[in-house]
């Protein structure tokens, strides 16, 4: 008969042998008052690639809760693809999410405004406006409130400045807008992408991103305007020749959490979601920039001319496709001008 006493004499063997003991995993599990499934589409083997943060958000939401907060992260897209994970989010069928800026504006226009050309000088002017108060209290986080997510405004996943890579089927490095002509474009099928590049003399296509590689292989697409990440972990950096760095606009991630759930939380709970958040983001910045120097000599050292253009040579971009062109004025007041004006002011 198993007593009491036994009980105790067995749980501590199994403590002190370094063994789980089903009971003790009860009791922790029994712990936590609250559970935030999180969806999220990259995996471990990229993550030296595309930082997270995620691992760092969980361990420190959980201890800064006092264990009464579960975070349980699917990785790898298990949970669905970004098209789908925040639809499940508003349904309630998970918590949270991690999904990038250029899938999110399904749910949120005003994030199309992020992908206006040359709106910011530097990534560390976007990483700095998007942590400040006036960037907090914006539409950027009040639209997205108003249709259910909750944007955890500390939980960033930069990547940094989206590059021009240019397939090694077509002999011909670009160092500005006219070296575009009869080039096929992958674009991600955003209005401001669509506009952007038919100011230019390329031909625009919309590829899906999962089929990008294929497209870049066969010829269907000639270049492509993504992140050193994305493009790494997916192996399309092999389909490239050349690569121009003109620092158009950012390969960003956010993260999103169900409003309703969010809010049911006690504060405590909230306080250390966003402490945590705010610290994970503080992880991934300076992991990712080490990151993207690691990328960069990795396709230099894989026979791809990475080009970093000169003021002038920038100057004819910003010129030919900035944001300052009439052409996106339609866009600009659908999405926003006030939210477009306070990223503008935080420029300083």
């Amino acid at each position: 008969m198993l007593t009491r006493r036994k009980l105790l004499k067995t749980g501590t063997a199994f403590a002190t042998a370094g063994v789980a003991s089903p009971f003790v995993i009860t009791s922790a599990r029994a712990a936590a008052d609250h559970k935030l499934t999180f969806g999220h589409t990259f995996g471990a083997a990229t993550e030296q690639y595309m930082i997270t943060g995620l691992s760092q958000f969980k361990e420190a939401a959980e201890r800064y809760s006092n264990g009464a907060l579960e975070v349980d992260i699917h990785e790898a897209g298990s949970l669905g693809g970004q098209n789908v994970l925040p639809q499940k989010v508003l349904t309630g069928a998970v918590q949270g999410c991690q999904l990038s800026t250029g899938n999110f504006v399904n749910y949120s226009e005003v994030y199309n405004i992020l992908d206006f050309p040359f709106l910011f000088n530097s990534n560390d002017s976007f990483e700095n406006a998007i942590q400040t108060e006036e960037f907090r209290n914006s539409d950027f986080l009040s639209r997205p409130a108003s249709s259910g997510f909750q944007v955890v405004p500390g939980m960033w996943a930069n990547a940094g400045f989206r590059v021009l890579g240019i397939s090694n089927k077509v002999d011909r490095t670009v160092r500005s807008p006219g070296d575009l002509e009869g080039l096929k474009v992958r674009t991600n099928g955003t209005r401001v992408e669509d506009v952007m590049f038919n100011l230019t003399s390329a031909n625009p296509v919309s590829i899906a991103w999962g089929e990008a590689y294929q497209a870049m292989q066969q010829g269907a697409a000639d270049a492509l305007s993504v992140g050193l990440g994305p493009l790494t972990a997916s192996k399309i950096y092999e389909t490239l020749s050349s690569a121009t760095m003109y620092e158009l606009n950012f390969n960003c991630h956010i993260t999103v959490l169900d409003r309703n759930w969010y809010a049911a939380l006690p504060d405590d709970i909230q306080a250390a979601i966003m402490r945590a958040g705010a610290e994970s983001y503080e992880f991934q910045r300076k992991q990712q920039l080490a990151a993207n120097e690691e990328m960069v000599k990795l396709w230099t050292d894989s026979g791809i001319e990475v080009i970093t253009l000169s003021d002038d040579e920038k100057s004819e971009w910003v010129s030919a496709m900035g944001h300052q062109r009439s052409e996106y004025d339609e866009l600009k007041d659908a999405f926003g001008r006030e939210a477009l004006d306070t990223v503008v002011s935080l420029q300083g």
